[in-house]
């Protein structure tokens, strides 16, 4: 018999370097980012509204399109306590979740290797 069920996929957009995030996921409808943003900000009609408060960059057409189907989620307000100052020792922590030590293991490699050993 064949089966139709597919295996689930994740996929991780990480946009690293010179990505402006502001300016990917939009919150348009607060005050501060137009004040702040006089000359850098996205126009309103070039945002493709998400809800009444954020909005994708009209370049991210095709992420806003697997959204509306339900296949991508924004995830906003990510921190750690204590942030480092160093943009290095910042992103180590990013990959390995590791705020305290030196992480040698990117925390998708261990989450992938707890659901499936393997």
């Amino acid at each position: 018999m064949t089966s139709t069920q597919k295996d689930p996929v994740l996929v991780v957009l990480q946009l690293s370097g010179g990505n402006d995030g502001l300016n990917t996921v939009i919150p348009y409808s607060d005050p501060l980012y137009v004040d702040n943003r006089p000359n850098v900000r996205i126009q309103e009609d070039q945002i493709l509204p998400i809800n009444d408060y954020i909005g994708f960059n009209s370049n991210m057409a095709p992420v806003k399109r697997l959204y509306d189907e339900g296949k991508v989620a924004v995830i906003q307000g990510i921190g750690y306590p204590h942030p480092s100052r160093s943009h290095f020792r910042s992103m180590d922590i990013w990959h390995t979740c590791e705020p305290d030590k030196i992480g040698n293991e990117g925390w998708m490699g261990l989450a992938i290797r707890d659901l499936d050993p393997n």
